[in-house]
């Protein structure tokens, strides 16, 4: 779920009777649900470009620049994570009515709170849906960056999934540079309350444990990893790889305390990192 500030996107993982920690916002099902079983999904145009199979309400034009900037993204996931490409589709379904969009979701997952956008992912399938709106460009990233993972990496610890999704959302120039956690984490390091625990991040299994603070340190561990050092960025791929192969595998806050020396020196770095970040441009 995102509910970064509660008002914004839900990611949901829906497996099949499972009833230990889930990534990227738990829920559970008995059966595994067949969306193209739904009357009431979008159908009226379908586009695929690349792994997305595209569905919508009205009209979508295949080369619709958010269409080609999607499609961009898969690439751009790859590249920075280290990650292979997969041909498993990732479903997109959009609602030209908010409205509509909301008696679907109201309708087949009624224990979910309101969101912009949320992503699912079964035994079977990896579906997107959304509302067509203002801000249908930075949700669309973020949920479709959701599908790119989970197609090679199905288990991803929640905090790690949200703040890979974070950095992906924002316009391809920006290079996962998120201005809004820039400002929420640099206030927080002047009142002194900011507090860098990865291991603490670890230890959330449930997105409705997650607040502001969590998603923005999300952000800020994964904008760290990739833009500091080769050493660090390495470790992130290797950490992702090794998930690939085994879900169970090492924590990525051991393996890091390992490259560092202390949990200290990795926080204070990234407290510095902050700070560079949140430092006016000349």
């Amino acid at each position: 779920m995102h509910d970064r500030p509660l008002s914004k996107r839900l990611s949901a993982s829906l497996l099949v009777l499972v009833a230990a920690s889930c990534v990227a916002g738990c829920a559970h099902l008995a059966v595994s649900p067949v969306w193209g079983e739904y009357a009431d999904l979008p159908d009226r145009s379908e586009v695929i470009a690349g792994q997305l199979v595209i569905h919508a309400d009205f009209p979508l034009a295949g080369q619709h620049r958010l269409v080609r900037d999607l499609e961009t993204l898969r690439s751009d996931v790859s590249q920075e994570l280290g990650l292979p490409v997969s041909d498993e589709p990732v479903h997109l379904y959009l609602f030209q009515n908010p409205a509509r969009y909301d008696a679907f979701a109201a309708k087949h997952f009624p224990n979910f709170p309101v969101r912009r956008a949320f992503f699912v992912e079964t035994d079977t399938t990896l579906s997107v849906f959304a509302p067509w709106q203002d801000r249908i460009a930075e949700d669309l990233r973020h949920e479709t960056t959701h599908g790119y993972v989970h197609a090679v990496v199905p288990t991803v610890p929640l905090w790690l999934d949200e703040g890979i999704a974070e950095y992906f959302e924002l316009p391809r120039g920006d290079q996962g540079a998120h201005r809004d956690h820039i400002a929420h984490l640099s206030g927080r390091l002047l009142e002194g309350t900011l507090r860098i625990d990865m291991a603490a991040l670890e230890s959330l299994h449930s997105a409705g444990e997650l607040s502001q603070d969590h998603y923005a340190e999300g952000w800020c561990w994964v904008h760290w990893l990739l833009h500091t050092t080769p050493a660090r960025r390495k470790l992130l791929e290797e950490y992702l790889a090794d998930l690939r192969r085994d879900g169970q595998t090492a924590p990525l806050s051991v393996r890091l305390t390992r490259l560092e020396g202390s949990n200290a020196a990795c926080a204070a770095s990234v407290r510095a990192h902050i700070e560079s970040l949140a430092a006016p441009r000349s």
